[in-house]
């Protein structure tokens, strides 16, 4: 054990076994290391883990992008149906960027039923839908049957549900309008054989869900006549450069839209969360510095007859220096332990047990969700401890100024 190391060993042990201002200033200076650590983890699991569920929902019922007519009014309805032969699909489809591929279509309905009635938008989905994407919401009965194309069913949300006193098993009368063609609404009788609740307090209450060959038969379009195409992206392909090298293949009169473009609101939202995380750790750093400084400061006026001691055996101004340096490690890593066992165990609560519940209203999900990163928390605790090191140049100022005779009180 070299001498720098016993010495520091022995400075930390007296600072939680003897009763002085600085052992009171140390502990408290290490709570404030471990309470901070807590917050940030708390923030940020809480913050990504809100951000990747939101984004999760979004893509999983519209995809990460939307090709179809150009639309100037961004209206959700399919007025024009896409050709699928047109699209130049060989062009620009690739599997090693495309998880899932599928058609749908959108059409305006007035449901009724015999007490009350509500509009809304049926959506209808091809075969290639990722059913589990719609299965991971439903409360009630099934997905729709993608054996039986033909087949009048229809997934509907719980609001839509409760408004017209509906059930899985009961049919429901829908109309749909389209004066261009008639005067008078189509009618078709659905069956109700699922009932889903994502969240989203607007999604919910305008779209319900049918098979895309019935909304192609009610709208008189051939097979290959859909109302877009939905792409959801592999992870790793999550940006932009698709979605340009999709655009520049298409015609001149189809649109592609990202999901940040479709929902700019609810993700300009998101991105607020980035700029709070970035706030609190800004803080909290801080915080940590300032107490780290403080306690080493007293430490070092209380420790100034052995610091006179050492210089007058010639001990150097390095080594003495590396001695507090090891003290003020040591200090700094029993905060981030405690604050990362505390923060962690917290986590791992809300992760497993939906302590904390939301307002889906305002933040589209039921309970506060938490997403671990271990990079995202070494890096926090990289930071911290870089610049609570940095923190320590200021008390050895103090130590390389002090004088021997006035610390010893010589005369």
């Amino acid at each position: 054990m070299n001498f720098e190391f016993f010495i520091s060993k022995r400075i930390s042990k007296s600072l939680f076994s003897e009763n002085n201002v600085s052992s009171r200033i140390i502990k408290i200076g290490i709570a404030a290391i471990a309470i901070g650590i807590v917050i940030i983890l708390i923030s940020m699991s809480t913050g990504f883990g809100l951000k990747k569920e939101i984004k999760k929902k979004l893509t999983a019922l519209n995809g990460d992008l939307k090709i179809s007519y150009y639309d100037s009014n961004n209206s959700y309805i399919s007025t024009k149906p896409i050709n699928l032969n047109k699209i130049n699909k060989k062009k620009w489809f690739d599997s090693k960027n495309i998880e899932y591929f599928y058609a749908y279509a959108n059409k305006a309905v007035l449901f009724k039923t015999a007490e009350n009635f509500d509009g809304g938008i049926l959506k209808g989905l091809d075969s290639n839908f990722p059913s589990q994407n719609l299965e991971t919401y439903l409360i009630e009965g099934r997905f729709l049957d993608k054996t039986d194309s033909e087949s009048l069913e229809i997934i509907i949300s719980s609001q839509t549900s409760e408004k017209l006193d509906l059930k899985v098993g009961d049919f429901i009368n829908s109309f749909f309008y389209d004066f261009s063609k008639s005067k008078f609404p189509k009618k078709r009788t659905f069956k109700v054989v699922g009932i889903f609740n994502s969240g989203f307090v607007d999604f919910d209450k305008n779209f319900s869900f049918t098979n895309l060959e019935v909304l192609q038969r009610i709208n008189g379009w051939d097979k290959d006549e859909v109302g877009g195409i939905e792409l959801i992206l592999k992870n790793q392909f999550k940006n932009s450069n698709y979605k340009k090298t999709i655009y520049n293949y298409l015609p001149s009169n189809i649109d592609i839209q990202a999901i940040d473009d479709l929902y700019s609101g609810i993700f300009n939202w998101i991105s607020m969360f980035d700029f709070n995380i970035l706030v609190i750790l800004t803080v909290v750093i801080f915080v940590a510095i300032l107490n780290i400084t403080i306690a080493i400061i007293i430490l070092v006026i209380e420790k100034s007859k052995l610091i006179g001691l050492m210089k007058i055996f010639g001990a150097p101004y390095r080594r003495i220096q590396k001695i507090f340096l090891l003290v003020t490690l040591s200090i700094i890593i029993k905060g981030l332990i405690v604050g990362n066992i505390i923060g962690l165990i917290l986590i791992f609560l809300q992760d497993q047990y939906n302590l904390i519940g939301l307002d889906p209203n305002n933040y589209f999900v039921n309970v506060v969700p938490v997403e671990i990163s271990l990079p995202n928390i070494a890096f926090v605790n990289f930071l911290i401890l870089i610049f609570s090191i940095m923190a320590f140049w200021i008390p050895m100022i103090i130590i390389s100024r002090m004088e021997i005779v006035k610390v010893l009180k010589i005369k």
